[in-house]
């Protein structure tokens, strides 16, 4: 029997990420108990019995929002409609949502309301949760972002706040989340993808989207994964213009096809399209309602696309869902009839809102709605769309609502017990604390000259913070006063400024800043603004005084600013969070970069975009060179030898994040040989092996946290020398466990793993 030797003697972190997590949520909606076989069977013979109109609205998702006004509330007109019709789902928005009560009374009145149509068949109820930059349900937990997590480069946390964010959408009574975001964010100047893309590196947005996915599975929530073929390349906004993309389909499968395809061969449930054009894709046109020119169509409604790329040469089977036709690319150029006829000949199944429907008590209109599904049903009679395309398309979303037990469980819990239920997981102390512990791997430090940071906050010095806008003020303050308390800033030494329209000559600006020993500015645009330069100039000409650059939106600004001391890149200046104890709201990723700069936590993340050098233009505009000033993959290590690099405040940090204690509420410990049992040889190299344990992990518990220990197995005479990975696992049972154990076991040719559990007592497994 093998057994461990010194396995505590050299303990380094390799990854501390997450716990595992629960493998199911405790609200409606689990995995259907039906095979596949009885799924089909009741699908074919649902669909068989419904008319062309029925078909029709299954393959629609509306929404309670548009530029008239918001509902929070189901009124009769909407109640009305969606006992009249079978839609196949609604999509609410932020302002559809003013809190937890109500969102749930909203959503369960509107699946009963639903349930009450001639079939009776629940909906998909959707929303845009990415995290970050996009969040509707604001009062919960919506993370640091796909970039920030892409910074962090580490795909536990990526499911672990997918995870969360999945049970509190779940626990409000969603099924259906309309991310992730698959974009690659190759172009800086992308208007509307940016911070919403985890990398502009193809593979490691693929890696992340599946983790993303993995989290939101754990709850039973089916993703739509966006925007297909990919929206990252583009300079021009879908949600206001028609952009167009000179990129081939060869290029394409390059880059932009990559995380699109990684996510087809993962399964998933569902993919968003792109307005985009595509000409050296698409070539067919379709002459603009907006100025008579020939448009291009989008892949929104191209069959080149949608069924001739994804569909056969890709071979996903699964749901396409439109993005908004309501969007200006779509709604200003294509008749709404037209639009939907293309797009769902091309291939596409699900119309998301293909018409506005709101009643403000001047404007109703709710008849468009009979006039246009009765349009739609003449084109199907006219032959203008084939009814098998509506039976297939019908066929996958039935299917995927059986799957996911939206047909047979919807609303099996009263409302008191979902409520309840919501109360403890919705914005709880345990995720809020967990979402800034995430937001912090993030944090990316470009620059330290002369080591200046972490600041000594209590030194006697005074601090200059300059925000662009007053609304940052609020997160600033707050950032202040968690950083007495913790005993690392004395508030009364710090001033805040807001730079917005300011000239370098203001009189308030010159009196703070000639008193500063330590100038933070926060910039969050990527145009170049030239008071920072002028207030970094300035400050170098003072005695001591450095700079330091907090960068909050997207990464690209810090080659605006070269000549500041030290730089932190954060990703995501927007939203309103909260920390475990209720304070807030604040920017997270705002107030995690404050924090960093006087100790409180340490900047771990690297760059997940390339940062190009810049030029200035005559007109003050800035344009991006071929040369990079970093790549991707940088940020400066704080776990060096090297002192100057290594500040020893942040070196305390460093400690107590690796400490064991740490690991709270561990139930098993998995120690895991990875030296072949027969050669004595090492089965994978050390990189391969850990890749190989998070890849088990993630399939079984949606996670993991993986430790490298000095030491090694010990079988009779034989010592296997090489390292042995230690897996800490919590919220789990021992079956689950033990399946992890035999896919080990397999994986690297043991003959058995040793798990300590509770962790008490040592127990051997054998598989």
């Amino acid at each position: 029997m093998k057994k461990l030797s010194k396995i505590f003697a050299v303990l380094i972190v390799v990854a501390i990420c997450i716990t595992t997590i629960p493998k199911q949520g405790v609200y409606a909606n689990s995995k259907s108990s039906m095979s596949e076989a009885e799924i089909d069977s009741k699908v074919k013979e649902l669909v068989s019995s419904m008319t062309i109109e029925q078909k029709l609205t299954q393959m629609m998702i509306m929404s309670f929002q548009d530029d008239a006004g918001y509902t929070t509330k189901l009124t009769s007109p909407y109640k009305n409609l969606l006992k009249k019709y079978d839609f196949g789902g609604i999509i609410l928005y932020s302002k559809n949502m003013t809190g937890m009560e109500q969102t749930i009374t909203l959503i369960r009145d509107s699946q009963k309301a639903s349930m009450s149509s001639e079939n009776g068949i629940p909906m998909f109820v959707c929303v845009d949760q990415e995290g970050g930059w996009i969040n509707r349900v604001s009062y919960g937990v919506v993370g640091s972002g796909n970039m920030a997590l892409g910074a962090a480069d580490d795909t536990g946390l990526t499911t672990e706040i997918a995870y969360i964010m999945g049970q509190e959408i779940k626990a409000l009574g969603f099924n259906m989340d309309f991310a992730p975001v698959a974009d690659v964010n190759n172009n800086p100047d992308n208007p509307v993808i940016g911070i919403r893309s985890f990398s502009d590196d193809p593979e490691m947005v693929a890696k992340h989207v599946n983790a993303f996915i993995a989290g939101l599975a754990k709850n039973n929530v089916s993703a739509a994964v966006k925007h297909f073929p990919g929206h990252g390349d583009v300079g021009e906004d879908s949600h206001t213009h028609l952009p167009l993309s000179e990129l081939t389909l060869e290029q394409m499968r390059k880059c932009e096809l990559i995380p699109f395809i990684e996510g087809i061969d993962s399964g998933i449930d569902m993919i968003m399209t792109a307005h985009i054009q595509y000409p050296n894709v698409e070539k067919n046109t379709y002459v603009s309602k907006l100025d008579g020119e020939n448009v291009y169509l989008p892949a929104t409604l191209s069959k080149t696309i949608m069924t001739g790329l994804l569909r056969e040469e890709l071979g996903y089977d699964g749901i396409i869902i439109t993005d908004s036709l309501l969007m200006d690319a779509i709604a200003n150029h294509f008749d709404e009839t037209d639009a939907a006829v293309m797009a769902i000949n091309a291939g596409v199944d699900i119309l998301l809102r293909p018409i506005d429907i709101y009643n403000d008590g001047e404007v109703n209109t709710f008849d468009r709605v009979e006039d246009y599904i009765n349009k739609l049903v003449k084109r199907v009679k006219s032959g203008d769309i084939k009814e098998a395309e509506l039976d297939d398309s019908v066929e996958r979303i039935l299917k995927l609502k059986y799957k996911n037990g939206i047909m047979t469980e919807t609303l099996s819990v009263s409302k008191k017990k979902q409520l309840k239920q919501a109360k403890k997981v919705v914005g709880s102390a345990e995720h809020r604390e967990r979402e800034w512990d995430i937001a912090t791997k993030g944090l990316t430090l470009v620059k330290n000259e002369g080591s200046i940071l972490p600041i000594d906050g209590n030194n006697g010095n005074k601090t200059l913070v300059l925000i662009p806008t007053e609304y940052r003020r609020d997160s600033v303050e707050y950032a202040k006063t968690r950083l007495e308390k913790e005993g690392l800033l004395d508030a009364s030494k710090v001033s805040v400024i807001c730079y917005e329209d300011l000239k370098i000559k203001n009189k308030k600006l010159q009196k703070a800043l000639k008193k500063a020993k330590n100038v933070i500015i926060l910039s969050q645009a990527t145009a170049k603004n030239n008071l920072i330069d002028q207030v970094i100039e300035q400050a170098h000409t003072q005695k001591n005084c450095k700079v330091t650059l907090l960068s909050l939106n997207l990464p690209y600004d810090v080659a605006c600013y070269e000549d500041a001391d030290a730089v932190i890149c954060a990703y995501h200046p927007y939203g309103s969070a909260y920390d475990e104890e209720g304070n807030g709201p604040f920017n997270l990723n705002l107030v995690a970069a404050f924090c960093s700069v006087f100790g409180e936590c340490v900047p771990e993340g690297t760059l997940p975009v390339n940062i190009p050098k810049i030029t200035v233009n005559e007109d003050g505009t800035i344009a991006y060179s071929k040369e990079l000033l970093y790549e991707r993959g940088y940020g400066i290590s704080l776990c060096s030898d090297d002192p100057d690099e290594t500040p020893s405040v942040w070196e305390e940090i460093i400690d107590d994040h690796t400490s064991i204690n740490e690991y709270t509420d561990v139930q098993y410990v998995v120690y895991l040989g990875t030296n072949d049992k027969d050669t004595n040889e090492p089965v994978f190299s050390h990189e391969e092996a850990k890749e190989k344990a998070k890849e088990i992990l993630l399939k079984h518990f949606g996670g993991y946290t993986i430790m490298e220990a000095d030491g090694g197995w010990i079988d009779g005479d034989t010592v296997y020398k090489e390292y042995t990975l230690v897996i800490f696992i919590s919220y789990t049972n021992e079956e689950d466990v033990h399946k992890a154990a035999d896919e080990m076991i397999k994986v690297f040719n043991q003959s058995s793993v040793l798990i300590q559990t509770n962790p008490t007592k040592n127990e051997y497994y054998g598989g």
